[in-house]
């Protein structure tokens, strides 16, 4: 038995301790917020009028961007829990030649048979609630996002009325979610934990009939005890997303006057997104699994999509809107053929068969006061509407970001920049995160937000953003 339960502990243990939150944003918008920020080429990406809505003109440029992420889900003390019922399950699988050993001239071995029986079905209903809580609530989600010079470029140009934007991103996404909807049994499941219920000797009459080989009989038919543990039903569900994201932006002025300016900017992307899906059953070896069939079970599809936004600011505030997706972009994940545990699945509805992942249209509204000099900022944001992720299906993985933040900016070089903030999820796992980043010599961003839930005294969500950019 001990050799299914062992799958089943390690997935547990690494939920908590191997713990992307839903779409992290790239370089120090991590750290500030969602509001737009002229002084980091990533801070004015977001918004297509940000990067012509920043006064100065000029050329900026990414020489290289890292982010790591990982996002689990409120599974406290699962670790430990699934460590004590392999400790149980190792004292009770010799039930076999518990009652080959049973004496028939002890008045007590019977009763002594029952309470082990009634132990080890305790144990599976136990184990069953577990496996079902973990379905319920377990899931991880790690990440990982870069770009490489010269993205992304901007330049500012009199000649050009405008800004010019050109990016490249890369992104890798993975999620792990439980499937829970069958029911675990054991040998004891054949069993009663009733001591009347058995008797020795094949033709005792009793409901359950121990003969003087141990082999127990029900109502005159052989019991299979040495069977393994069914775990039909139980396994992970295991998706990737990987995309490469290519955008060319516009933006100009529109209108102004004495009091402020008003920008506008388009960006034009094109998507390259691969999508993997596979099941591992608990009684799979895993690694093995994924290694030899996880790339088989791939798709990829190309699409376009399309970003506009408005920016209007003035000489101590700024305020503006932007829609991300406006004609929804959408991947299919590819059909899987020849998996138990992903026709079980799909048969329950656990899966669905025909998933597919649309980036959703999505509506954002931002505003920031600040000092005549631009030196002190103090900005928010909002998703009017929640959008859902790659994994939607089955998890937690929509997004609809508010943010706050306060950010600093030196007047010489050698001092570091900083910045504070929050920012909360308002959909799919809802949780906030404290944010924060510092900028060194104006070319060196390091950023960091980090939940403020805990699972074991472990961040349940962290994110990690490098970035290096030069302006000239």
């Amino acid at each position: 038995m001990r050799r299914h339960t062992l799958p089943v502990a390690a997935l547990a243990a690494l939920l908590p301790l191997t713990a992307t939150a839903n779409h992290q944003p790239p370089g120090s918008a991590l750290g500030f917020g969602d509001a737009t920020r002229f002084a980091d080429t990533q801070d004015s990406k977001q918004n297509p009028a940000g990067p012509i809505a920043g006064s100065e003109r000029g050329v900026r440029m990414g020489v290289f961007s890292l982010g790591l992420s990982y996002e689990v889900g409120d599974v406290s003390d699962f670790g430990d829990d699934f460590e004590d019922l392999g400790d149980d399950f190792e004292e009770l699988e010799g039930l076999p030649e518990e009652i080959e050993a049973l004496d028939p001239g002890d008045d007590d071995a019977l009763e002594d048979l029952a309470a082990r029986v009634g132990e080890l079905q305790d144990l599976e209903m136990r184990t069953n609630d577990l496996l079902n809580d973990l379905g319920e609530e377990g899931y991880l989600t790690i990440g990982a996002m870069g770009q490489f010079v010269p993205f992304p470029f901007e330049t500012t140009q009199d000649a050009l009325r405008g800004s010019l934007l050109i990016d490249l991103e890369y992104s890798a996404r993975g999620h792990l979610s439980v499937l829970h909807e069958g029911e675990l049994t054991t040998a004891a499941a054949q069993l009663s934990d009733h001591p009347g219920d058995y008797g020795f000797d094949e033709n005792c009459g009793e409901t359950y009939c121990i003969d003087e080989d141990g082999n127990v009989y029900k109502d005159g038919d052989l019991l299979d005890l040495e069977a393994d543990i069914n775990l039909d039903g139980f396994g992970g569900y295991i998706r990737s997303a990987i995309t490469r994201t290519f955008t060319l932006g516009y933006g100009t002025t529109v209108y102004d006057n004495p009091h402020g300016l008003l920008f506008a900017g388009a960006q034009l992307k094109h998507h390259q997104v691969e999508l993997s899906r596979m099941t591992v059953g608990f009684d799979d070896d895993a690694g093995s699994k994924l290694s030899d069939e996880f790339g088989e079970n791939s798709e990829t599809n190309s699409d376009f999509g399309v970003d506009l936004g408005v920016m209007w600011v003035s000489d101590h505030y700024r305020a503006g809107a932007s829609i991300a997706n406006l004609i929804e972009p959408t991947f299919d994940y590819p059909a899987v053929e020849g998996e138990a545990t992903y026709d079980q699945a799909t048969a329950r509805g656990e899966i669905d068969p025909d998933e597919s992942y649309r980036m959703e249209r999505q509506l954002n509204v931002e505003g920031a006061v600040h000092t005549a000099d631009g030196r002190w900022l103090l900005g928010g944001s909002l998703d009017l509407n929640a959008a859902d992720g790659p994994f939607a299906d089955g998890s937690d993985d929509a997004y609809q970001w508010l943010t706050v933040g306060g950010a600093y900016r030196p007047p010489h070089a050698a001092l570091p920049g900083w910045r504070l903030g929050y920012r909360q999820n308002l959909a799919g796992s809802e949780i906030g995160y404290i944010t924060g980043g510092v900028t060194l010599f104006r070319v060196l961003t390091l950023d960091a937000a980090m939940s403020t839930e805990t699972v074991d005294s472990v961040p349940r969500a962290f994110m990690f953003n490098a970035g290096v950019g030069v302006r000239f």
